[in-house]
């Protein structure tokens, strides 16, 4: 098995403590995922608004709309190389209707993510 690394990024977001502890989290459950998918490379996470969040939707995907979370899987099967976008207001706003913690939602989002790079669908993943 070969190295793999995770990269959090902040887009202008102040982050929280809880913010901050929940992206270290991330990284072990993120890392935790690859390994059990015996897949080696790059991941990098970033955090960011909504508005950020739709222009990268509008630009890649024609959708002008924000959403909670985007993933790009620029590698291929033996190395991955992601890109994977979190809203953090959307985090929050879906954290309290599902009578979550944020670091519980952020997990989930990032998760998510990367079972798309990792090119599950969302009727592979039961959604």
């Amino acid at each position: 098995m070969g190295m793999m690394k995770i990269f959090l990024n902040n887009k202008g977001q102040k982050n929280s403590q809880e913010e901050k502890i929940a992206g270290e989290e991330i990284k072990k459950e993120i890392l935790k995922v690859l390994k059990t998918h015996k897949t080696e490379g790059e991941l990098s996470i970033t955090f960011g608004d909504g508005e950020l969040l739709r222009k990268i939707n509008k630009k890649y995907r024609k959708k002008n709309k924000t959403t909670d979370v985007l993933s790009f899987n620029l590698g291929d099967e033996k190395k991955i190389m992601g890109d994977i976008y979190i809203s953090i207001p959307a985090a929050k706003k879906q954290a309290k209707e599902y009578n979550v913690s944020l670091k519980d939602e952020l997990l989930r989002l990032a998760e998510h993510g990367t079972l798309h790079v990792l090119g599950y669908t969302h009727k592979e993943m039961g959604l």
